[in-house]
């Protein structure tokens, strides 16, 4: 089973990469996977928001299902 991870901003700077593909699990597990993807992510997500199916997510315990897509959105900065 496999989600697609999009990364945008610091997060894909962090990660080296834009988009990941990782096991489907919890948002949690989805999480680990990217951070042992790209290890950087790391220092990057607890400053984050995440859209699941592009539906904001807070529980990590979410459950994400194969062909799911989860966003990872870290604060943006602008006027």
């Amino acid at each position: 089973m496999a989600v697609t991870v999009r990364l945008f901003a610091a997060a894909r700077a962090a990660a080296g990469v834009s988009e990941l593909v990782v096991s489907a699990g919890t948002l949690e597990s989805v999480l680990a996977d990217a951070v042992a993807a790209g290890p950087g992510l790391v220092t990057v997500l607890p400053q984050c928001s995440f859209l699941l199916n592009e539906v904001s997510v807070r529980e990590k315990h979410s459950v994400v299902n194969d062909g799911d897509v989860v966003d990872v959105l870290p604060p943006f900065a602008g006027g």
